[in-house]
């Protein structure tokens, strides 16, 4: 994620000025005589998403019901019910950040004076962990862990969340190790000071020095990583010589063997001569065998101008991830945000109703990300107080705003499997569901069993369930 980058630099790029500005002044005006739900929005066609979500999404499911004696148990009852996605639907819960650091965080000044009460700050926790199943933890840029040479801000804090989150369950991504940002946005402004006395031979030790300290620090809480973020548009640690992410990679590997490496870049789904600059490095990097583990793509909405664009441009941004998953690994969205002030701007509605768009723009995101097979990430940024006006979940009172609602029933409605059968005389059922843990009730003969399945999207989920005195799954 690029600070200090203006809009100008992110705004949606297509061949040449003239096409895009006639594609902008037809959706402008095609927006303006359509209504949806009450608010003037598009009436995007989501059913070529919703089609590949139903071909590529789900995955098929075997179950066989047996007795002990091995023999087909018919005229049961079976009822599915999804308990967890292994799909990630994550978060920045940047604003812990605040709560457990106030006067050491750099960027805490949009959270107010005094951090929030205990009750609202558990709500807080509450509604995060009612939604999300993933966090991304902005604590590591450097010029916040590390403004000061030596003085380490944030490692308490950052642990405080990072325990929290594993003790329920959520895995953590560090963002993020290496990140050539200046003045004093990723780099700190001693480090930067460093380059401009050409000094890049200390500069590339301490960075390797740092990589190593913050992985060796966090790696039984946090699993993954953005190691080197965004290298093609913000470019300072060019200057350390060709080899610094490979070399970046390699450490995070050495000192933490399992954690999941990520490549982030901005721009990609959206700027053709981004993304082939980007692939063509990654692929470079990948072919030399640097563990990258996966390909982060940032897809932040920042003016009215990317809102209209990117909305009229939904087939091209799915071609694009298809552009990435050629690199042969999962890609994740790693950075996804609709800003308020961009929706009042485009629709010339009031906030109420741009709550209200915003929510339901959202949902035509997630349908696009959510249907390329690919896909494995989806990162909203951020919750409470977001970074970008009013793109966050919740209200500065923390009342819940519409997107929440509409995500949720998505996330966790739409998108989550409950099924009841009838189990014919075969003893066999199948149907195709989302990938995830699934609790399996057999009712047969007056009692029932209850089962506890893994649907993996990258196995064979074909299941015997016996049904006997002890109950058992094959």
């Amino acid at each position: 994620m690029s600070f200090e980058q203006s809009s100008s630099k992110k705004g949606f790029v297509l061949p040449n000025f003239i096409v895009r500005t006639c594609c902008l002044l037809f959706i402008a005006l095609f927006v303006s005589t359509s209504v949806f739900g009450g608010n003037v929005l598009p009436e995007v066609d989501t059913s070529l998403f919703e089609e590949r979500i139903e071909n590529d999404r789900k995955i098929p499911i075997s179950i066989s019901i047996v007795d002990e004696q091995g023999r087909p148990v018919s005229k049961a009852f079976l009822t599915a019910k999804q308990l967890s996605h292994e799909f990630y639907f994550g978060n920045a819960p940047e604003y812990l950040l605040y709560a457990y650091a106030q006067s050491s965080y750099n960027r805490g000044r949009r959270f107010g004076t005094r951090p929030l009460p205990e009750e609202d700050l558990a709500e807080y926790m509450r509604l995060y962990l009612e939604l999300f199943n993933f966090a991304t933890l902005p604590s590591f840029y450097w010029a916040d862990y590390e403004s000061t040479q030596g003085r380490l801000r944030l490692v308490d804090a950052s642990k405080k969340i990072a325990e929290w989150l594993k003790e329920n369950g959520v895995p953590v991504k560090g963002h993020t190790l290496v990140w050539g940002n200046p003045p004093s946005v990723g780099v700190p402004g001693w480090v930067e000071r460093m380059g401009k006395l050409e000094q890049w031979s200390e500069v590339r030790d301490l960075l390797f020095k740092r990589v190593a300290r913050e992985v060796e620090e966090f790696k039984d809480l946090v699993q993954y990583w953005d190691v080197v973020n965004e290298p093609i548009v913000q470019n300072w640690f060019d200057s350390l010589g060709t080899d610094y992410i490979a070399q970046s990679y390699r450490i995070v590997k050495e000192t933490d063997p399992d954690a999941i490496t990520v490549l982030n870049e901005y721009g990609v789904l959206v700027n053709t001569g981004t993304r082939r600059a980007f692939i063509s490095r990654a692929r470079q990097l990948i072919n030399e065998g640097v563990q990258i583990d996966a390909i982060g793509a940032e897809a932040h909405i920042f003016t009215a101008q990317d809102l209209l664009g990117q909305l009229g441009s939904l087939e091209s941004i799915y071609l694009a991830i298809d552009e990435l998953a050629q690199l042969g690994k999962p890609v994740h969205i790693s950075e996804f945000q609709i800003p308020l002030p961009a929706v009042i701007d485009a629709f010339k509605v009031s906030i109420s109703e741009a709550e209200e768009i915003q929510a339901e723009i959202a949902k035509i995101f997630y349908k696009v990300f959510f249907s390329h097979p690919a896909v494995e990430v989806i990162t909203y940024w951020n919750f409470y107080r977001a970074w970008q006006s009013g793109s966050g979940f919740l209200r500065d009172d923390l009342s819940i705003k519409p997107l929440f609602y509409e995500l949720k029933n998505l996330i966790h409605g739409e998108w989550k499997t409950d099924m009841k059968i009838d189990v014919g005389s075969s003893g066999e059922v199948a149907f195709k569901g989302f990938a995830g843990n699934y609790e399996i009730t057999v009712a047969t003969d007056g009692f029932s069993k209850t089962f506890s399945l893994d649907v993996g999207g990258k196995k064979e989920n074909n299941f015997v369930l016996v049904i006997g005195k002890e109950q058992e799954v094959r």
